[in-house]
């Protein structure tokens, strides 16, 4: 009698659906298409549709893309809701975390919230430690100050994400697009992924250090070096050694493991 109230309660499953800290549109589209919950061309285009990102409330300047503001948490969605339907709910929790005691500081940071949410992006994608975030903010954070150009592997991948093929060549680092803190000066012209509460205050609550460079163990932790001269040879060390990343950078073997599921 249970199974029977619910089949003819009209009530449509509901899939915990995962949004990991970091992941892009490109990815949540992919993933939600995967449960049959959205059509991925759909949904990136409500993602840059200037419409739909006026309806959500993201302040008199709204961004032109949902990336970023697509906060990474488990929600639970059903067949029956709209694309637009699944990304109000992101959005939301995204409007929900951001507070006013955030949007202070990051005034006093002279960051508005699009580029405070920017760099996080940055941030959350640079580390797997956690404990590292508020250290790599302290570099970019360090940098902007100098106006040195932040050069950010990440931001050059987003830029070219939809031709990336795992591999970072010279020709990528010198590609013109506005998310390549190789060739821009400061902060690129969004976020790249959807940065979560902790990168978010690391990105607002930098440490206080003088680095300026940081370089991989290839475990997910770094290097950080406060002169060009250490940075050079903490590269030797732990990038130009084949021994020091044959199998151990987090990167390679993360995609290894996906490539598996």
């Amino acid at each position: 009698l249970e199974i029977l109230a619910v089949i003819t309660s009209g009530i449509s499953l509901n899939y915990p659906i995962t949004i990991r800290e970091g992941e892009n549109i490109f990815e949540i589209g992919s993933d939600l298409e995967s449960k049959k919950l959205v059509e991925k061309e759909r949904f990136l285009s409500l993602c840059r549709d200037p419409k739909f990102i006026q309806s959500l409330g993201l302040g008199a300047s709204p961004p032109s893309s949902l990336e970023g503001y697509l906060f990474p948490d488990t929600y639970f969605l059903n067949r029956s809701m709209s694309v637009q339907d699944i990304l109000h709910q992101m959005v939301k929790k995204f409007q929900a975390t951001w507070g006013q005691d955030l949007e202070e500081r990051a005034r006093g940071l002279g960051l508005n919230q699009h580029q405070a949410i920017t760099l996080a992006s940055m941030i959350e994608k640079e580390t797997g430690a956690g404990q590292e975030r508020p250290l790599i903010s302290s570099v970019f954070h360090n940098r902007l100050r100098k106006r040195m150009r932040l050069q950010s592997d990440p931001t050059t991948v987003y830029g070219i994400w939809e031709r990336f093929d795992g591999n970072l060549r010279k020709a990528d680092l010198e590609s013109k697009t506005p998310y390549n803190t190789y060739s821009v000066t400061g902060l690129p012209i969004g976020p790249i992924g959807n940065p979560g509460k902790e990168a978010i205050h690391a990105a607002l609550y930098p440490a206080n250090s003088d680095f300026l460079f940081f370089v991989s163990h290839n475990d997910g932790t770094h290097q950080f070096s406060r002169t060009y001269e250490d940075h050079v040879l903490a590269v030797r060390q732990f990038q130009l050694d084949p021994k020091a990343r044959e199998g151990k950078s987090w990167r390679d073997l993360s995609r290894v493991q996906n490539q598996k599921k």
